[in-house]
């Protein structure tokens, strides 16, 4: 979960720098968005869930 949350925020980031227009121009500007925000998300997850998997181990 954490090399794939890790992907989805670089290339959103991407996307996001490259875009020429804002929402609603069909450059993907909201779902690179969504892509930052979810992937940042799969990383805190991921993270948490390899902490806790490692202290009850």
């Amino acid at each position: 979960m954490l090399a794939a949350g890790i992907a989805a925020a670089v290339v959103g980031a991407l996307v996001l720098a490259t875009a020429d227009g804002g929402p609603g121009t069909g450059n993907g500007v909201v779902g690179a968005g969504m892509a930052v925000v979810l992937g940042l998300a799969a990383v805190v997850l991921g993270w948490l869930a390899l902490t806790r998997a490692r202290r009850t181990a």
